[in-house]
């Protein structure tokens, strides 16, 4: 039944009425729509979560769940196959015989993950000087096989994009966790309430994914065709994903070592707060244009970028004026959210935004290049950004100390866009001129923000 035979029956508003509400629910359950009120309401959880979790757990948990998080990333990169990826994309996506090998070797990866950490988790411990974290290193490698035993159906929803029933699903799991968390803390008043919440979400994860879509059992299976795919896929995606966590994680630790403690908690303060918008480019990209240009693709479609560049217009236009204005009114925003302790953050959060951005562009680009067929440049584009960093970041901090450091980690991403227009240009992809009109909202919105806080400075000094 469609929108509209199932709302006009009961609306008790004229034909006019109805047909404006009507459009109204059409434009909420837009992909686009959904993804953003996803983020947005994640977001929010997360907030709360973390404002009722500081006054149950002591600081030192937090800390651990740091630590804990940085195993488990770093585990999860390094032996990243690009399942999502090479689902959505593949033309045999729905059969079974292709469902079951992928499901088969996650099985096994997600086993065989498990067994590796709770092997080196007391070795890990000690490397990184707290040998009591073993026991939660081992605990939290039960994530990866529970994840594994999850359902493909997780992936062929993405690929039929069913994007209302995959963000209502994330969101009801992130609500079991918070709730089992908060209680577990309550009890507990340890780390394994975090690890508890985590593994009970976790679990009920993979419940919902077997029970909310149709034909969600697999079965063991090695096709030779299917996995040598995969393997000439997952190359690419395996050495992308381990110069990503070097990417992630090279600046901390440097920064870590040059800077002052207050100095460095400015820095990762800022850090989060240019973060955030970048949830919404990763969902966005890979929820939303990934199943779009892969099916686009699939069925020959003749003009791919008009398909490319149609689909992506308004967000990027609106994302980029955004990001824009958090560029210029980072000292009004550091200024609302923090005392005036914290205001050395403005300058850091100004130059990491610069990344994102760049971002949508940059997943754009990417999700339509891998999309088409061209995997590698996944893995060229990380080289070049490792490229990048290894040459401007010691310049940087030559003539500039920290702040040049930093500057050279904003400026990653932009140099990443710079390759993949080079790449978009050779697949018959790239537009240029609309690549270039989508950063005249950001000179707009950060004008606009340099202004806001202008005259807010000057009434409240007035």
């Amino acid at each position: 039944m469609s929108v509209n035979q199932a709302a006009a029956p009961w609306l008790p508003f004229p034909a006019g009425g109805r047909a404006l509400f009507q459009r109204l629910i059409a434009i909420g359950l837009r992909d686009t729509n959904i993804v953003v009120a996803s983020v947005v309401a994640n977001n929010l959880l997360r907030a709360v979560s973390s404002v009722i979790l500081t006054r149950l757990l002591v600081p030192e948990v937090f800390g651990t769940a740091g630590v804990i998080a940085s195993v488990s990333f770093t585990v999860a990169l390094v032996s990243d196959l690009g399942f999502q990826a090479f689902v959505v994309r593949h033309q045999d996506g729905d059969k079974p015989r292709f469902l079951d090998t992928v499901w088969t070797i996650a099985v096994i990866r997600s086993t065989l993950l498990t067994l590796l950490l709770i092997a080196l988790s007391l070795p890990i411990s000690r490397l990184i000087g707290k040998p009591d974290l073993a026991p939660l290193i081992a605990a939290s490698s039960l994530t990866f096989v529970i994840e594994g035993l999850a359902s493909l159906t997780l992936l062929t929803a993405l690929r039929h994009r069913m994007i209302l029933r995959l963000s209502l699903l994330e969101l009801a799991v992130m609500i079991v966790q918070i709730l089992a968390t908060t209680i577990l803390a309550y009890l507990w008043r340890s780390y394994w309430a975090i690890l508890g919440g985590m593994l009970i979400s976790g679990l009920f994860k993979m419940l919902l994914s077997y029970v909310l879509f149709d034909n969600s059992l697999r079965r063991i299976a090695f096709d030779r065709a299917y996995m040598r795919d995969l393997w000439r896929f997952a190359r690419f995606v395996t050495g992308s994903s381990i110069i990503t966590m070097i990417l992630m994680q090279c600046d901390k630790l440097v920064l870590a070592g040059v800077m002052s403690l207050d100095r460095f908690g400015l820095y990762i303060l800022a850090a989060n707060l240019a973060s955030a918008p970048l949830a919404f480019t990763s969902a966005y990209s890979s929820r939303v244009l990934y199943p779009y240009y892969s099916q686009r693709w699939r069925d020959g479609h003749a003009d791919l970028r008009a398909s490319f560049y149609a689909k992506r217009r308004l967000p990027s236009l609106l994302y980029s004026f955004a990001a824009g204005g958090l560029i210029g009114s980072a000292p009004l925003v550091i200024a609302i959210l923090y005392d005036p302790r914290y205001a050395g953050a403005t300058t850091y959060l100004q130059l990491l935004m610069i990344s994102p951005l760049f971002s949508l562009a940059s997943n754009s680009s990417n999700e339509a290049l891998t999309a088409t067929g061209r995997i590698q440049v996944t893995l060229q584009a990380s080289v070049a950004k490792l490229a990048w960093l290894v040459v401007a970041g010691p310049i940087g901090f030559w003539m500039g100390r920290e702040i040049g450091l930093v500057l050279a980690v904003g400026l990653m991403e932009p140099v990443s866009v710079l390759f993949k227009w080079v790449q978009m240009h050779r697949a018959a992809l790239l537009d240029l001129r609309q690549e270039l009109l989508f950063l005249v909202p950001a000179v707009a919105g950060g004008l606009i923000g340099m202004a806001g806080d202008a005259v807010l400075r000057g009434l409240h000094a007035f």
